[in-house]
């Protein structure tokens, strides 16, 4: 397709996470990219086809910018002022009307080509887009979003069912998760599996790993205490090596303190000394320090795909994973790492034994395998490359 689109990549916030800002640099290199939301934090992109299109957090300095805006539409479009008008006047609660007319102001006075949705849960306030005003829009599917909201949230199970046959276009960065997203109606024609891309300087920084000495095993998981990453699973097969006669060095990286009930399990099972928390870091200053380790543990009952365990496996550390969401599809069993089922201690305790006692030569084999299977399904330049021909069959379709 010859003709540049203008493409926003919605995530609330900006700027975003990694995957996010990554994604908004690639396709910037062939379209433009409209960034709306809350500017957090100051960001510069170098390109100048990235343009950032803020709704001030302040009432008093959005109303200035809303009404600026507001002034802009009326000019150029008074039925889409109106259309707009119409729209967020129906609903009761002025604070309500107040938020939904400054949010969807900008998208629809610089009404994009594509409106790319990454949080899936949006869906119902944005779907107007694409109803009223003719902004197809592309959702993207992760892990949390679809495989637990709609569960413990029935009215998010209700507005899925009634938004997602209408959807064009939906990113999903695991096969399971487009599975879950055709329970609610997601055509299965209008799926795409692209993989989250990792970026390249984890593949630059590959090193065969170290093995275990002497039964003592350092392992460490990436990752906030939250119920779904299940810590408390793995501070029982931590436990139960140490009643298996290893010495186990256990470290959390992320958190900076303990949740009271994950505290009081470390004491319960004897474990103050085995588990250590560090603070959150950057990439450059986590892959040297991951690659100390002797395998990284995801005991996780769901995710999409863990970016870390993707990262783990470009830089050639050993991984033992819970088979939740899409993990099965990277990790594979004695293949690319380990695969255990989700909430089972002694199953993850038994395939660390397993990875501990692996030859060098095997284990070696192992992580390189890992580390060729993420850098050739998990490149950013091919992923971008898919996103951009989604983006364009979009609209020319």
């Amino acid at each position: 397709m010859g003709n540049r689109l203008k493409i926003a990549v919605f995530s609330g916030t900006i700027p975003s996470t990694t995957f996010i800002e990554h994604l908004i640099k690639g396709v910037s290199q062939t379209h433009e990219v409209y960034l709306f939301g809350v500017q957090t934090n100051p960001v510069a992109y170098e390109s100048d086809r990235i343009a950032v299109y803020n709704t001030p957090k302040s009432h008093i300095k959005n109303a200035v910018v809303s009404s600026y805006r507001l002034m802009q539409l009326v000019i150029k479009s008074p039925k889409d002022a109106v259309k707009l008008y119409r729209h967020t006047s129906q609903f009761n609660k002025r604070y309500d009307r107040w938020i939904r007319f400054t949010k969807l102001l900008p998208m629809v006075l610089y009404k994009p080509d594509v409106l790319h949705i990454q949080w899936a849960k949006d869906i119902a306030f944005y779907k107007v887009l694409q109803d009223l005003f003719g902004v197809p829009i592309v959702v993207s599917l992760r892990g949390a979003h679809i495989n637990y909201t709609p569960i413990v949230d029935l009215q998010i199970a209700t507005i899925y069912k009634q938004e997602f046959p209408k959807i064009i276009a939906f990113h999903a960065v695991s096969k399971a998760i487009g599975e879950e997203a055709k329970r609610y109606g997601a055509s299965a024609g209008a799926i795409q599996i692209i993989h989250s891309p990792i970026p390249s300087f984890f593949f630059e920084h590959y090193k065969p790993c170290i093995t275990v000495q002497d039964k003592t095993i350092r392992l460490v998981s990436v990752g906030r205490f939250h119920w779904k990453k299940n810590y408390e699973s793995a501070l029982h097969t931590i436990a139960i090596l140490k009643h298996k006669g290893y010495r186990i060095q256990y470290t959390i990286v992320g958190p900076d303190e303990f949740t009271e009930a994950l505290l009081f399990q470390c004491h319960q099972l004897n474990l103050v000394d085995d588990v250590t928390l560090v603070g959150s870091m950057s990439q450059s200053e986590l892959i040297p320090f991951l690659q100390q380790f002797h395998g990284m543990l995801l005991p996780s009952v769901e995710e999409g795909i863990a970016n870390v365990v993707l990262e783990a496996m470009a830089i050639g550390l050993p991984v033992v994973s819970t088979d939740c969401g899409g993990m099965a599809e990277v990790v594979i069993p004695k293949e690319t790492g380990w695969l255990v089922p989700v909430r089972d201690a002694e199953a993850m305790a038994d395939a660390v034994i397993d990875l501990s006692i692996t030859t060098k030569l095997e284990l070696h084999t192992i992580t390189k395998r890992a580390h060729q299977f993420v850098k050739r399904e998990f490149n950013a330049e091919d992923s971008i490359s898919k996103f951009v021909r989604m983006y364009e069959g979009v609209v020319g379709g």
